[in-house]
């Protein structure tokens, strides 16, 4: 009896342990299956996009310097993309003084500077705010499709400014049309060097935004030469065709990596998409995340990225108002329209160095860093050389050693901003933070070019004496906010890296 006590309760033993190995095996299969569910999910996700997709793929962090290539034939391609993107958007911006003194001593002549203001100060506007949806746009469909629909209305714009003859007129073609595509443009073009680029992005970043350097050089040079040969009609007209090509070109060679830095939202809807049965509500679903996530006015909230942000602000209104106007004061003067405009290609061609130099110095100093001592020496080349020198004189001498020096500091304005903003963003946002820095810069640069017109008003030198003045400043005023955003990041450690 006993023996048969303690068979039955070995048996039992067993019939238990044997219970359990068979839960320990089904609850394995289980994560294995799970597990292959979720690498086949990934693997179809990148056979049906292919390998040079904007796929989304599992990645854990976006932010490793080990998921970019940092250098290769593929990743300087896109640098060479953006570059030409940039040569139309960055580089017409740049020049639109040549429009500006054309205007003023043709189509508009009887109009008040402070009148015709308006048609620049909303260009700036639709080119500055509606980065926000280029930016959004770019985080969410990549780069080609923003790019391409940019193009289009950039050219159709700049064919049609031609045939404008008045203030309103300018404004809804030139103003609102040219500015709203350039906008578009703008975010994909930077953004996408973030998608390749992490160690080297500031040099990266320098090459492409040599750009708008070239396109300043170029573009006043043709359109002098077309205003002579063909008149202010088909200039644009050409312009708008060259501009096309380019932008086309662009558009074939740049590619995102979205992959590499999707964010989770992303990786569920890209999974949501893969469902028949959702995915009519998931496009859908894509539309009201394109429309609500074109800013993201919380990152406002920390501290470095806000005075990033005013600092942009301050510094493009200069930009702006000096690429505007500088050209005005010189014909003003008494020198000729040619002359004007050969102080933007100068101011340009020194453009080239400002940006490439400081961008390789960035990539081993910081990007912050850099930009403080080039805005430094903006506010001086101001102070000095236009309201000192420049007023007083009323010399061509003046006006090129203006142009030469400025054109070398204030071509970091563009360069090194998207390397500022990559550095208090993360890669997943960049657009989206691209974009609402420069929606904010562009209600600050609408007010600024507008209160510019007005302080020149009806042109007299004193008046271009207290424009001038009131540049400089607005170089001082940068120059702190990005002093403020250094030590919000590190504190007073002047050998930090930031």
């Amino acid at each position: 009896m006993v023996l048969s006590k303690f068979t039955k309760k070995e048996t039992a033993v067993e019939e238990t342990h044997e219970k359990t190995s068979k839960d320990e095996k089904v609850r394995a299969s289980s994560e294995s299956y799970a597990q292959n569910m979720a690498t086949g999910v990934s693997m179809h996700l990148d056979e049906e996009a292919g390998p040079n997709s904007s796929s989304i793929e599992l990645t854990e962090d976006p932010d490793d310097p080990k998921n970019y290539p940092d250098g290769g034939w593929r990743a300087y391609l896109v640098v060479f993309g953006a570059f030409l993107g940039l040569t139309v958007d960055f580089g017409f911006i740049n020049s639109v003084g040549a429009v500006q003194s054309y205007l003023n001593l043709h189509q508009l002549a009887d109009v008040p500077t402070g009148k015709s203001s308006y048609i620049f100060s909303v260009f700036m506007l639709m080119t500055y705010v509606f980065c926000a949806l280029g930016g959004v746009a770019f985080d969410e469909l990549g780069p080609k499709i923003p790019t391409a629909v940019g193009a289009i209305i950039t050219f159709f714009g700049m064919f049609f400014t031609g045939s404008c003859n008045n203030v309103g007129s300018f404004v809804g073609v030139f103003g609102i049309c040219v500015g709203f595509g350039l906008a578009v443009i703008s975010a994909p073009m930077t953004g996408v060097i973030s998608h390749w680029f992490y160690r080297n992005r500031s040099k990266a970043f320098a090459l492409a935004t040599l750009g708008g350097s070239v396109g300043g050089i170029v573009f006043p040079l043709i359109l002098n030469r077309l205003y002579i040969v063909v008149g202010f009609t088909w200039a644009m007209r050409i312009l708008a065709f060259i501009c096309l090509v380019m932008n086309a070109c662009s558009c074939l060679l740049v590619s995102g990596r979205r992959s590499h830095v999707a964010s989770k939202g992303e990786k569920s809807r890209a999974l949501a998409l893969k469902s028949k049965s959702n995915r009519s509500r998931a496009v859908f679903h894509e539309i009201k995340t394109l429309c609500c996530n074109m800013v993201d006015f919380k990152a406002l909230k920390e501290i470095p990225f806000l005075f990033c942000t005013i600092g942009i602000g301050f510094s493009d209104l200069a930009l702006v108002g000096i690429s505007t106007y500088y050209p005005s004061f010189i014909t003003y003067i008494g020198y000729s329209e040619t002359k004007a405009n050969s102080t933007i290609t100068i101011t340009n061609a020194m453009g080239i160095i400002g940006r490439y130099l400081p961008g390789i110095l960035a990539d081993r100093i910081g990007p912050f860093n850099v930009m403080i001592m080039m805005m430094t020496g903006a506010t001086l080349s101001v102070l000095l050389f236009w309201l000192c020198w420049g007023v007083t004189s009323q010399s061509m001498a003046s006006a090129y050693v203006f142009s030469v020096i400025y054109g070398f500091f204030d071509s970091s304005v563009l360069s090194l901003v998207p390397s500022c903003i990559g550095s208090v963003s993360p890669t997943s946002k960049f657009g989206q933070r691209y974009g609402t820095s420069y929606l904010c810069a562009g209600l600050v640069i609408f007010g600024g070019v507008i209160g510019g017109g007005a302080i020149i008003g009806e042109e007299s030198l004193e008046h271009y004496k207290y424009f001038s003045a009131f540049a400089g400043s607005l170089y001082g005023a940068s120059t702190i906010c990005y002093i403020i955003c250094r030590f919000k990041l590190v504190g007073w450690k002047l050998r930090a890296k930031v």
